[in-house]
């Protein structure tokens, strides 16, 4: 294929991911201000650029020699691919692992403009500036030993990508399941404030009929001939039951509005609970923040509520480590 055989495609592939990674390591960084291990793998590997750059050179190299075939088939290979991936991945672990959502003249979040020209600038200058020593060190290598290295390299990438390939469904599951908890909370406090709402409705319902009887009462205590010990008598016993009524009434008012406090308060505390025992302590959340410190800027449409809560719990969970990292210290 173009006078490379397999085992120096792969080389090239693994040569240009690492450069990749370089770059990306060293961009993110800057922008954070501190070291970021970019990519979707642990090890200084960014498939992303490799799948590119080979692309690029699989498409453009018969075509080599022609500045403007060179920049536009190889922009138009790269953003075909960076779109599909893009795609493929948000659909298989529900993030985008980058997202041009803010960029002008984006498609889907996918690819844009601005990555689109650049991807042909870098066909430019991969085919005309980077590949060449690449190649140079490549093609200097025996077969067996160009074998060999593609082989090791490759067993190390397969591993690398089979666990990174877990810690992205680990945080899919993380945060389906968080979302799924949040709506059940959601439903759980919009039935007790129906609830709530109903029984205060029974309880305003009830007074307004014991007043319009106690009235009634007044009415005909004050027409009729009674003995005026009786009248008192009874004008006595009405006031103590229309006390006692507002009393009992105002008791379940004040139960219902401390039994949806405790529920409330309930709710908080299973929560903790869920986030202690499923978040802070399982290696599935563990295996979901490396993937997360690897690659800030992912982003989920549906379920962004849930991956920003596990971004901020990450914050809670290394000050609590750090916290009893300092108190063992002083103990000891």
């Amino acid at each position: 294929m173009y006078d490379y055989y397999l085992a120096q495609w792969l080389l090239f592939f693994f040569i240009y991911c690492f450069f990749g990674w370089i770059w990306e390591s060293c961009y993110v960084s800057a922008k954070k201000g501190r070291w970021v291990n970019r990519g979707f793998l642990h090890g200084p590997l960014i498939p992303i650029y490799g799948f590119g750059a080979v692309t690029v050179l699989f498409v453009v190299i018969p075509v080599r020699e022609h500045l403007v075939l060179v920049y536009f088939l190889g922009m138009a290979a790269a953003t075909l691919l960076e779109y599909a991936t893009g795609a493929v991945m948000e659909r298989l672990f529900k993030v985008r692992y980058w997202d041009y959502s803010d960029k002008p003249m984006n498609l889907h979040g996918y690819i844009c403009l601005v990555s689109s020209l650049a991807w042909g600038a870098f066909s430019v200058l991969l085919i005309h500036v980077i590949h060449t020593p690449v190649e140079r060190l490549v093609l200097s290598l025996g077969v067996r030993t160009a074998e060999f290295l593609a082989f090791f390299i490759a067993v190390m990438f397969a591993a690398d990508a089979t666990q990174s390939f877990n810690e992205a469904m680990d945080l899919r599951e993380m945060i389906e399941r968080l979302t799924e908890s949040s709506q059940e909370l959601k439903r759980i406090q919009k039935r007790m404030d129906v609830i709530i709402a109903v029984l205060d409705a029974d309880v305003q319902e009830s007074k307004k009929k014991a007043g319009e009887l106690w009235k009634r009462a007044d009415e005909y205590l004050s027409v009729e001939k009674w003995a005026p010990e009786l009248s008192e008598t009874i004008s006595i016993y009405l006031e103590r039951a229309k006390k006692k009524s507002t009393e009992t009434a105002q008791g379940l008012r004040d139960e219902i509005a401390r039994l949806s406090e405790e529920m409330g308060g309930l709710q908080e505390s299973l929560k903790m609970q869920q986030e202690k025992a499923g978040m802070v302590k399982s290696r599935r959340y563990v295996r979901s923040m490396r993937m997360l410190r690897r690659n800030p800027g992912a982003v989920s449409r549906m379920y962004r509520e849930a991956l920003e809560e596990i971004r901020g719990k990450s914050g809670i969970v290394s000050r609590i480590k750090r916290k009893n990292g300092r108190e063992t210290k002083k103990k000891s």
